[in-house]
């Protein structure tokens, strides 16, 4: 029996690493606030209401102990993650603004970087948290992919619905 030779086309990969060389990470900027919070309330949709308006979403990603970044493709942002700096780091919002950056695989990069620039701010700090609705199933998926791993459950009295909790050791 013959075997047949494999190739590996270059072009593919090329492409992957032009398209994550596409987005620029920085901290969020007092000029992309507003924005930034605009993104999140559409993401929140019904929910948002268990947050409060704008004004406070705008507190939770701007203020002391808190750490927000973005991405952003060609000067505009396309994602942003959001969390809490004090005891253990607990990450707050995620959020991808369009299909293409989703696909592309921001979410996935957004929470590598949020890993990073933690380990850089606070060398001691060995591990992540995140909460998640229960029936969120592709945002446990993702984070379950990025190495996060369910630490437990609890029925918020809020919502009257299932959350779990998720941690990952950096």
């Amino acid at each position: 029996m013959r075997r047949k030779k494999q190739s590996f086309s270059y072009d593919y990969a090329i492409t992957i690493v032009v398209i994550w060389l596409d987005f620029v990470f920085e901290p969020l900027q007092k000029k992309d606030v507003d924005a930034c919070v605009k993104m999140i309330m559409s993401t929140l949709r019904g929910e948002a209401k268990m947050y409060g308006d704008e004004s406070t979403v705008k507190k939770m990603i701007h203020g002391g102990h808190v750490m927000t970044l973005v991405a952003k493709r060609r000067g505009k942002v396309s994602g942003l993650i959001n969390g809490t700096l004090l005891g253990f780091p607990r990450i707050m919002f995620l959020t991808v603004a369009d299909e293409e950056s989703a696909r592309e695989g921001l979410g996935a990069l957004l929470i590598d970087q949020f890993a990073q620039e933690i380990k850089k701010r606070s060398p001691n700090v060995k591990r992540i948290l995140h909460n998640e609705f229960a029936d969120n199933f592709n945002a446990i998926g993702l984070y379950s992919v990025k190495g996060f791993k369910v630490t437990g459950y609890i029925r918020d009295p809020i919502t009257n619905r299932d959350v779990v909790f998720m941690g990952k050791e950096i």
